[in-house]
């Protein structure tokens, strides 16, 4: 087995894939070759080395497969002297590697629960060994987008081939960004693409290592990462993944690395060629233009407006809290959202990053420390008032006990009256009931994850195309908001898959009415424009489509049926007018003007008829 790509080389010393030859040695603070961890997973190369971690290829012993895993090694604190040997916090910084290892763990763990979307890359589990943590993830194949891109004749994207594969890329996007995670880290090396041309996002980091200031080394991308991860005291949040998403974009169809957010604060170069920003559809260009701003008050703020951008649809402004992280202290900010970091400002997206001013400052949580009321004074009683009060009290018990005996000389007394009594129970049971609350706009992982609806709900979650709303968000609801309904009521959640991916299909030359009634059915928008007919053509047919026909497009998109018109009716010309009146006809005879304009108006119309 070949320990640089875990294929099988024989007794082959150098393999003839990748070139790894045996006998090599992989330096620390890295784990060697062969050793394996967790008694499961024999390591081979390192891919990657930087930030929170190392990835490694390796070999699944129980499934007989290649995996990568992600070790968690910032190397900026922690180090491995040599071999398998566990890892070594360096002097110091305990209380920091403990912080990101929780935040690694807790990253992880977040990625886990929500596989199975549609651009995410499948994490298997993870692992304890050397004194770390590992996350395992299957090996589907996969190349980097910037491979993927590089291996292009243009190395570049056209639009309408790029679409279908981005869009799911942003709905996975939004809904990470929804369950708390923030990637501050994508681009073509951490975009990849799989043998069908699917784009899965990877590459997560926790959040430490995403801003160059810090305790950890920063593991940005060029061009990719957005101007605020790149100093101190400066805030990044969805609009920082939406600035690299954007920068995605660019690379897809320009075909080269935007410039760097840092050298763009200077003096601002980017440029889009004219061919190039003639070819794009003026939605298209606009959201890009928007989402690149360098100033995140400019910006984006939301992915999801970034999609509706660039599919020219309108984007509803929701108000929702939105947590960033302030890096004045970056060894403690994490992605749980500690109490002592978050800060969440109110505000509706879709109007820019909000001025301090116009929220009222940020709304920062601390952590809670009761304070005492100052409360007046109270008045102490007198012995006289104590001495009253005691007997008081002595005179209630009395009162009590007397009663009580009463009542046993009473049931003794009438025992044999009730033996022969049905005991009859009243039970007043009240079960509780909650209003229903409206879940649109909300997604499938923040309602799972909401303890409080458990509790109140039965929520069965039911898959469904549309064009209504983005992946992983709520469509619609069995029950009506502010219903009553008893505890454990149960109600069908419908989630959205996105728009389903369609192929349009070959209408040309059928009737332009029953293509039209096919392609809607399918759930394609259409609209039809008039060809002429130069009479080869049957009129109401059919003559082309746009796009062409067996484009992939998603549902709600709009095909353009171009159909032959009806062929023009041509009068019989008259090639000689000899009059028809008398003055017609002296004209004639006389070389006068009218009748010469008639006859050279049939000239003209012979002329015309032998083209």
């Amino acid at each position: 087995m070949c320990l640089g790509c875990m294929r099988n080389i024989g007794g082959a010393e150098i393999c003839p894939h990748c070139g790894w030859q045996r006998g090599s040695r992989q330096e620390p603070p890295h784990l060697p070759f062969g050793a394996d961890v967790g008694g499961r997973y024999i390591v081979g190369k390192v891919l990657s080395s930087g930030g929170d971690g190392a990835t490694y290829i390796c070999w699944d012993l129980d499934r007989e497969k290649p995996v990568y895993l992600r070790e968690f090694l910032p190397d900026a604190i922690a180090s491995r002297d040599s071999g398998d040997a566990p890892l070594r916090v360096m002097d110091g910084c305990d209380k920091v590697f403990s912080d990101c290892q929780t935040a690694f763990v807790r990253l992880w763990d977040k990625i886990i629960k929500l596989n199975g979307l549609s651009a995410l890359i499948h994490v298997r589990e993870m692992v304890n060994d050397y004194g770390t943590v590992y996350a395992v993830m299957d090996d589907d194949s996969y190349i980097s987008l910037d491979e993927y891109l590089n291996g292009l004749p243009a190395r570049r994207m056209r639009w309408d081939t790029l679409r279908p594969v981005f869009m799911p890329l942003l709905s996975t996007v939004a809904t990470l960004h929804a369950a708390g995670i923030l990637h501050g880290g994508i681009s073509p090396q951490t975009v990849f693409v799989a043998e069908n041309g699917r784009f899965y996002i990877g590459g997560f980091s926790i959040i430490q290592a995403r801003c160059s200031v810090g305790d950890l080394n920063a593991e940005l991308y060029a061009g990719y990462s957005a101007a605020e991860q790149h100093g101190a005291r400066q805030k990044i949040g969805t609009w920082s993944d939406v600035y690299a998403l954007a920068a995605v974009l660019y690379r897809c169809l320009v075909g080269q690395d935007p410039l760097p957010s840092s050298r763009r604060l200077v003096r601002d170069e980017l440029m889009i060629p004219g061919d190039i920003a003639r070819a794009l559809p003026p939605y298209v260009l606009n959201a890009i233009i928007d989402a690149l701003q360098t100033k995140p008050e400019n910006r984006t703020v939301d992915v999801e407006e970034l999609r509706a951008g660039l599919l020219n649809q309108p984007f509803q402004k929701k108000t929702y809290p939105l947590t960033f992280y302030n890096y004045n202290d970056v060894s403690y900010v994490n992605q749980d959202k500690k109490p002592y970091v978050a800060e969440t400002a109110y505000f509706t997206a879709g109007n820019g990053i909000p001025k301090p001013a116009d929220r009222g400052g940020a709304n920062v949580s601390r952590p809670y420390n009761p304070q005492t009321e100052n409360k007046p004074p109270q008045k102490q009683p007198t012995p006289e008032e104590n001495s009253g009060t005691k007997k008081g009290l002595a005179a209630f018990f009395i009162i009590v006990a007397l009663f009580a005996v009463a009542v046993l000389l009473y049931l003794g007394f009438f025992t044999d009256t009730f033996q022969g009594a049905e005991p009859q129970t009243t039970v007043s049971e009240t079960q509780a009931t909650y209003p229903v609350p409206d879940f649109s706009g909300r997604t499938e992982v923040s309602l799972r994850s909401d303890a409080t609806l458990r509790e109140q709900f039965s929520l069965v979650y039911q898959q469904e195309y549309s064009i209504e709303a983005a992946e992983g968000y709520v469509i619609r609801q069995s029950v009506d908001a502010g219903t009553v309904l008893p505890a454990g009521s149960e109600i069908i959640i419908y989630i959205s898959l996105g728009p389903r991916a369609l192929v349009v299909p070959d209408v040309v030359g059928i009737d332009a009415t029953q293509a039209k009634t096919q392609l809607e059915q399918m759930g394609f928008v259409v609209q039809i424009t008039e060809k002429a007919n130069d009479g080869s053509n049957q009129a109401g047919t059919v003559g082309s489509v746009v796009p062409d026909v067996g484009t992939e497009m998603l549902q709600g998109e709009t095909v353009y049926l171009h159909v032959w018109g009806e062929v023009p009716t041509t009068e019989s010309p008259t090639l000689f007018s000899f009059g028809g009146s008398s003055s017609g006809g002296n004209s004639a005879n006389s070389g006068s003007s009218s009748g010469g304009n008639d006859f050279i108006g049939g000239l003209g119309d012979l002329f015309n008829l032998f083209g």
